[in-house]
């Protein structure tokens, strides 16, 4: 079974990455396709607006139906909570429920590769209808994929520790490579 925490911040992601698509394995095996082309189910808009819709059963009862959601299109699992395009090597994506600003601030603060994070490019995107915040990484294409994940991954783990000390909301920090819980 899977929360809605974890199915918000996959309509969220699926919603702000370029050619991003989402298979959703319902708990009966039957499946849904979340894309933007004429193939899918869902396109990633309509999804996103189920999820934010509270009285929708694809919102509300999500953990009775829903088994797991796997990232596919450009949408690719980097590491932990962390995402990257298929098609352009710099970018990482993650989803938080902080305040813009104090993603921002998390970012400013980082004490692990400097370098990385000197030449790279924050892109915030807030959802207020899902009230989380998509944060893209844009790195300069010099550097390695490892040392993009490396960087995004200390990123992720201080937003995971701001969580942990003192954010009420429930952590998303158990997305692993499927959003399955």
């Amino acid at each position: 079974m899977i929360s809605k925490d974890i199915v918000a911040a996959a309509a969220a992601l699926a919603h702000s990455v370029p050619g991003a698509e989402l298979l959703l394995r319902r708990t009966d095996g039957a499946r849904l396709v979340v894309a933007g082309h004429s193939r899918a189910d869902l396109s990633p808009c309509t999804f996103r607006h189920l999820v934010a819709e509270g009285p929708c059963p694809i919102a509300e009862d999500v953990e009775t139906w829903l088994g797991s959601v796997e990232p596919r299109g450009t949408l690719e699992h980097a590491v932990a909570g962390v995402y990257r395009s298929r098609h352009r090597a710099g970018e990482r994506w993650f989803v938080v429920d902080l305040d813009p600003s104090r993603v921002r601030q998390l970012f400013d603060d980082l004490d692990c590769e400097r370098e990385v994070a000197d030449a790279t490019s924050v892109i915030l995107r807030a959802d207020l209808e899902l009230g989380l915040v998509v944060v893209k990484l844009e790195v300069d294409a010099r550097f390695s994929a490892e040392r993009v994940d490396q960087l995004a991954l200390c990123v992720y783990a201080s937003y995971l520790a701001e969580v942990a000390v003192g954010a009420p909301k429930e952590s998303l920090s158990d997305q692993g490579e499927n959003w399955r819980e």
